[in-house]
């Protein structure tokens, strides 16, 4: 992680604690919560994995956008005015993030990754970056996509990568945002919160990232959230509290199960 990301990091963080205070979702939801440590292990740890596998992909895909897009069309896209490439980006992008969730809850091989990212019990701030690596980087590359693929300005793409990373932790947080009619349009933490809440009615609903009239389009819409929030979050299945844990179960491993020490066998006396 470089000076920058530390510090845009930092802000953000220390911006969200205190807006979490001030329009609580969850009144009373403290800061330093259960579980706290191991997100923290996922910001850095998981988080250099995630930029390193990122790269990678990113070359891939950008050697594969010379074949998929001619430059006539890359070229046509940049000659378009910020705001409208802008605007093109964030519905494209979303689009991709929302077609690559739903994947990674309809396979089970991907939901054993994606599973990681939905055991918080507590939604903050911080629980933006529990997630397993495998999975962050698949979604990534998606996202990352309609950018390469189609040659988008570099001023756009950066606008447009400055706010995903700003509006991923408000999703997660612990904060109160009414927009009013806009909540059909743009999606706002209570709208994201019943995505991961444990309640039957909301399971596989609100996929998309930014823009939450994807899901009305799609018929994903948990219409729940224009007006309340769960009371559970997380998933049944047992996954591991600790870092380690988390990042070795969707590969098959189980923590080995010690049995308790047993008192010493009595002899029996003639």
């Amino acid at each position: 992680m470089t000076p920058a990301d530390l510090l845009f990091l930092s802000g953000t963080a220390a911006a969200l604690i205190v807006l979490e205070r001030l329009l609580p979702l969850h009144p009373g939801q403290v800061t330093l919560r259960a579980g706290w440590m191991t997100d923290i292990l996922h910001v850095f740890v998981s988080g250099a994995m995630i930029r390193f596998g990122a790269s990678v992909t990113t070359v891939g895909a950008s050697l594969l956008a010379v074949s998929l897009a001619p430059e006539s069309i890359r070229e046509a896209v940049r000659s378009q005015p910020d705001v409208l490439e802008f605007i093109e980006l964030l519905i494209l992008s979303d689009l991709c993030f929302y077609a690559a969730h739903r994947l990674c809850h309809a396979v089970p091989f991907l939901w054993r990754f994606h599973a990681v990212h939905h055991s918080s019990e507590t939604m903050d701030w911080l629980a933006t970056y529990r997630v397993h690596p495998v999975d962050q980087i698949l979604n990534s590359a998606m996202i990352a996509l309609p950018a390469i693929v189609l040659g988008f300005s570099p001023g756009v793409v950066i606008a447009y990568a400055l706010i995903y990373r700003l509006h991923a932790p408000l999703l997660h947080s612990n904060v109160r945002i009414e927009l009013g009619p806009l909540r059909h349009v743009l999606a706002t933490p209570q709208y994201h919160h019943w995505h991961h809440g444990d309640h039957p009615e909301a399971y596989d609903k609100n996929f998309a990232g930014q823009l939450a009239f994807i899901d009305r389009l799609f018929g994903t819409y948990h219409s729940a959230g224009d007006r309340t929030v769960p009371a559970r979050y997380g998933v049944s299945g047992g996954i591991p509290k600790d870092y380690v844990g988390q990042l070795l179960q969707p590969f098959g491993w189980k923590r080995p199960v010690v049995s308790p020490p047993q008192p010493p066998a009595q002899l029996d006396r003639a």
